[in-house]
Formats: structure tokens, sequence, C-alpha cells
């Protein structure tokens, strides 16, 4: 191994065992500098990546992790240096183009100087994410495995008893793994909604002999329900009976909410948190086809901001995003539960009113809107005043497809274009 003036690891009588233990250690071992450079690694390291490490040298760490995870991998750097440590998981890239996911961790070399550099253990963990089929080849591999790895691994006989927790248990929920096995429940800390389904999947799993998967809520000490995946793989004996089921769990709550939250950007407008046009068509052909199995006639009422471009001509962009969001507010207020507000773009928005249906009760809702538009909107240095003009359609005749009733609101808009601003008019459709 190539050593730098300043490696921490040049050999001295003080540090030859040290210097053994860095170099024979199984798991991959980079040094890495404050800026995250490579300045040297150990001999794991090279079969780990597949390059030398003078390849490596003066490189960035991140050069070797895939794009999806580098954000994680620099936030889990960034913190080692600001002296928190702890265990992450991301995927690193093999010379020759293969992923290896990996577990890592980032060590001061000196707690004392973090100037000196840090270690960055990573371990290989393609063998447990292949656990259930490598159980079957060895109960050694196994032990081994789920006593290192951090998703929780369950051994569970065919009345649910638990043969084995991993220690990482109480890492990832809360909860002893030796209190497990002797005091609890099967499926303790399953959310009641969620038990019958993970236990069907057991009993199909043991019958059919076929991996399953479920996303459920698992209950952890201190936190409360958090999102788990579950994967399950029966395990059978040379005579093909059932011994235990392998459970392999893994709290994906941060994964659940980064999924629910792209969910709910694809349906909503980002600056007014309103409902977009995507999750309106889908409201809109409900409606439609409410109206044409139960009868149940609704009002689609369309409106836009009189003159917003002049306010953004006058005062800028700023203040007309400012101006669209406080309109937005008004207008959801008002509309409340009677029915669903969207912004289709711009200064242009749409509403769904649910059960009101008489041209009285449009017009009191319609009132409502242009009486408060016109409510000065007060800003930090600026103050706008505003009107609206609104087009309605009461939709009453079934077998009518969204684009009948959206024109039919259209021409009401124009008829008020036409005649003039901060006025209405509704038609019937």
């Amino acid at each position: 191994m190539n050593q730098s003036p300043n490696d921490p690891l040049r050999t001295s009588d003080s540090n030859i065992d040290y210097k053994s233990l860095y170099e024979l250690n199984t798991d991959g071992i980079l040094t890495i500098n404050v800026h995250g450079q490579i300045y040297n690694g150990n001999k794991a390291i090279e079969q780990l990546s597949g390059y030398k490490i003078d390849e490596l040298k003066c490189k960035n760490f991140l050069d070797y992790v895939i794009d999806e995870d580098k954000e994680e991998a620099s936030e889990c750097f960034q913190m080692a240096i600001n002296d928190v440590s702890k265990e992450c998981r991301f995927t690193f890239i093999h010379k020759t183009g293969e992923p290896i996911p990996c577990i890592v961790k980032f060590i001061p070399m000196e707690v004392t100087d973090i100037d000196k550099g840090l270690f960055l253990v990573i371990k290989d963990v393609r063998l447990f994410d292949q656990l259930s089929s490598k159980y079957r080849e060895s109960q050694l591999n196994f032990k081994i495995i789920a006593e290192n790895v951090q998703d929780v691994i369950i051994l569970m006989d065919d009345q649910k008893n638990y043969l084995y927790v991993s220690p990482s248990s109480k890492t990832m929920f809360g909860f002893d793994p030796k209190k497990i096995n002797q005091e609890k429940e099967p499926f303790f800390n399953i959310h009641p909604d969620d038990i019958s389904n993970l236990a069907n999947n057991f009993r199909d799993a043991m019958q059919t002999g076929k991996t399953f998967n479920v996303t459920l809520k698992a209950l952890h000490e201190e936190k409360g329900w958090v999102w788990t995946h579950i994967m399950g793989t029966p395990v059978f004996d040379e005579n093909n009976l059932f011994r235990h089921m392998v459970l392999v769990a893994r709290d994906i709550t941060l994964h659940k909410e980064h999924e629910e939250r792209l969910t709910y950007l694809a349906f909503h407008d980002a600056l007014t948190g309103l409902p977009n046009r995507r999750y309106f068509e889908n409201q809109l052909k409900q409606s439609i086809d409410k109206l044409n199995i139960e009868g149940q006639p609704f009002t689609l009422v369309v409106f836009d901001i009189d003159d917003f471009k002049l306010i953004n001509d006058t005062y800028g962009h700023d203040v007309g995003d400012q101006v669209i969001k406080e309109f937005a507010t008004r207008i959801k207020t008002i509309i409340g539960q009677d029915g669903i507000v969207a912004r289709l773009g711009g200064d242009e928005f749409v509403a769904i009113l649910y059960k009101i249906s008489t041209k009285v009760d449009v017009e009191k809702i319609i009132n409502r809107i242009q009486q408060e538009t016109v409510n000065e909107i007060v800003m930090e240095k600026q103050s706008v005043t505003i009107t609206s003009s609104i087009g309605a359609t009461i939709c009453t005749k079934k077998d009518m497809d969204n684009s009948n009733f959206f024109n039919s609101a259209d021409v009401a808009l124009y008829n008020v274009k036409e005649k003039g601003k901060n006025k209405f008019h509704i038609n019937y459709s």
C-alpha cells in the first residue's frame, strides 16, 4: 500500500496492530479528507470496487455513488464532519458498472481533530439483500448476516411463534429481541387494520411456497406507527415440510412520506396548494358519473382575475403570485365543503359545486366570491384591489362528457367578458 506522508496508518511500533486491522478487515475502508477526496484504502476496497487504490486516489468518493444516492451520501458525510456519525445505506458503482448496495459509516480518524480526515467503512450488503435464498444454503450464514444487517430478521413457526428476532429490532422498532421471543404475541406490533392481511399472506406462503411482500403499519415503541415493508419467505426441509417463515422487515416511513409527497405534487398546484387540472378532471368525471347513475346535478364554475396581466406588468410577478395565492385562499374558504376548487394555470380557476344546483343557490356562492374578491389584498410592500369575472353552468343533462360542461361554462364566462368585468353569467347544460 502506498502511503502519503500524512497517512495516519504509516507503520510504527504503536500502531502495527491497528494497521493490520485496517489492511485485513473484510469490509472495504477508504481514508478520505474533509473534502471527500480519497487518499488511501485497504485491499478489501479493491475487491469491492474493482479499482486499484492508485486509481481511486485523489478522486471524490461521491464519484462512485449512484446519482440517486449522492444527496444522501453527501448529507451523511457532512454529518460526520459535524461530529454526528451514523450508519447510512447507499449504492456504489463497481468498475464494471454493477451497482453495489452498501451500508457505510464515516468515522473520524481522531475525535479531537476532524481535519485529520475520516475512515469510510463500507459493507457490501448484496448478500444481505439475498438473505432468504441464502438461508436455505446455510443457517450459519444466516446467523452472521441477521446479527449484522440493519433490517429486522424474524423467524416464525407454523403457529406464528417467534423463533428468532434479530438485534436490529431494538434500533428499528425500539423492542428488545429477547423480550419479543419470550413475551410477545404473534404480530404484536402490527396495526390492527393490517393483521388479517399479513396473516393471510403468511398462510398462503406456507401453502404455495411463494415469497410475499406487504406494506403496512408497525408499532415503534417510541415513535408510534411507522410504515413498514415486510418480505416473507417460507423455508422447507428436504422432505418439503414447512420449517419456518423468514420475515425481513424494514422501516420505509421516509420512503412512504416521499412517495406521498410526490403523489401530492402530481395532483396539486405548487403555488396555491389547490388541486391542479389533473386532479380536477378526475373529480369532474366522478361528478358526471354520479349525475348519470344517481341523477345528482352539480354546478361547474370557471373564473379569472380581471386584468391580471396588468397587475403583473405593474407590480411584478412576485406580487402577482401573492395575489394568486390570496385569491385561491379566499375562494377555497368560501366554497369549503360544498365543492372543490382547482387552479388550471395563470389566473384561471375552476370549481365544482357538488350539490348546489339551483340558480338562486349558485348566485349566492358567486356573490360571496365577488364580494370577498374586492377586499383589498395587503402585502408587505404593496396593496392591491382586484375583481373577478365568473361563468357557471348548472349541469343536469346525462350522458355528456366533460368538454360539453366546460364549453358551457366557458361560454358563460365569455358573455361576462363581452358585457364588462366583475360580473357573472349562469348557463344550463
